[in-house]
């Protein structure tokens, strides 16, 4: 009796777990986090439409993760198209989570200049 107890408790676990991935947010790589990622990236930050992300990390979640924190390289720009005065972008960290009502995935992009190492004097 307790192996078929501890059996039915396990599946239900796994069902729950199941169910419950089913209604969280893509992850970093999935390509409609992407394309959220490069929309705001050519909207927003006015980079060009041949950006692409390179290296795509997750820095924070999980299998069950409520949202995911992540990192990207940029590639697939001139950077003589960038906008005029804007720093050379290096990377990209986003988060990718479902609105509170659960009805929208959301994702917030922060783009990061590329640091360039200068000997000072």
């Amino acid at each position: 009796m307790r192996l078929g107890s501890l059996a039915i408790l396990l599946a239900a676990l796994a069902a729950s777990a199941a169910w419950f991935r089913a209604h969280l947010p893509p992850g970093c790589t999935d390509p409609r986090t992407v394309a959220l990622v490069r929309q705001s990236l050519t909207l927003h930050y006015h980079l060009p439409p041949a950006t692409t992300l390179t290296s795509i990390r997750t820095v924070a979640g999980g299998w069950l993760a409520l949202r995911f924190v992540c990192t990207a390289d940029l590639a697939g720009f001139d950077p003589h198209d960038l906008p005029q005065g804007m720093p050379l972008p290096g990377q990209v960290r986003y988060t990718s989570r479902l609105t509170p009502d659960r009805s929208r995935h959301d994702v917030t992009v922060d783009l990061q200049p590329l640091l360039i190492w200068e000997k000072a004097q």
